[in-house]
């Protein structure tokens, strides 16, 4: 399974490792796609359902932009020629980790959330 890790658009922390799918759950029952693989979409919206609670929102991955101001997450992939690059997130407010984050993973896109009233 892919390892992406979710930098929040807003704050710039660490909000989601997908090495955590496990420990949740996602509508209610295990997360189905732990097995198959994930996409970074795949990956917002579990963050968005099964952590924070927030519901009926849609995706879209796009490119980088720095200068996006929308809500969403930058997303990087850590599991790199079969090894992880970074270390188990346990402070995602963690500068050193952020920039480590950031520097030795694989950057993916940019995965735009749109609320439901959009």
């Amino acid at each position: 399974m892919a390892r992406y890790i979710l930098i929040d658009n807003g704050s710039g922390f660490i909000f989601a490792d997908t090495a955590d799918l496990p420990a949740h759950t996602f509508a209610g029952e295990d997360f189905p796609i732990i097995q198959s693989g994930i996409t970074p979409v795949e990956a917002a919206r579990w963050h968005d359902e099964a952590v924070v609670r927030e519901f009926g929102r849609t995706y879209e991955l796009l490119g980088h932009n720095p200068h996006d101001t929308s809500t969403g997450y930058h997303v990087y992939r850590a599991d790199i020629n079969g090894s992880d690059a970074v270390r188990a997130i346990d402070n995602g407010q963690d500068a050193e980790l952020i920039e480590a984050v950031e520097r030795d993973c694989e950057y993916v896109g940019f995965v735009r959330c749109h609320d439901a009233a959009e």
